[in-house]
């Protein structure tokens, strides 16, 4: 009974973001074919280490990379409903140089799409990230 019938609400909030989301997906083939790698973090830009639960939660930015054919897209999620996170995040060092940029190209707060984060040389290479509460975000 649902054949060619459609049952979503497309002016909903959540539709419309999936779409977008989506439809970054479409247009980045790193995003669909890409390895994928967990990345380390940081508070302080000098201790790294992979995210970790501490007790029976985990409060922080989980970031990977999607890399495909040279192109590294960094994707990262706040855990942390109830505050926004930042930290500092490695990404590839042999695709990245010190002093480049990388440009949100998506986010759950609309108003850090097309802001910048400066790469530095910190545990290879690693950008400052900054994720809306429960947030998500999309760098290239």
């Amino acid at each position: 009974r649902s054949h060619q019938r459609h049952f979503f609400n497309e002016e909903s909030p959540a539709y419309q973001q999936l779409a977008i989301i989506l439809r970054l997906r479409r247009d980045n083939l790193a995003l669909r074919r890409g390895r994928q790698y967990l990345r380390e973090i940081s508070g302080n830009g000098i201790d790294f280490g992979l995210p970790r639960m501490l007790g029976d939660r985990i409060r922080s930015v989980i970031p990977w990379s999607r890399i495909f054919n040279g192109q590294e897209i960094l994707l990262a999620m706040n855990t942390d409903y109830a505050a926004p996170r930042s930290a500092w995040v490695t990404i590839d060092d042999g695709l990245h140089q010190a002093g480049h940029t990388l440009t949100c190209l998506y986010s759950t707060n609309g108003g850090q799409i097309g802001q910048e984060t400066t790469v530095e040389s910190r545990n290879g290479k690693a950008v400052v990230l900054t994720i809306p509460a429960g947030g998500f975000v999309i760098y290239e």
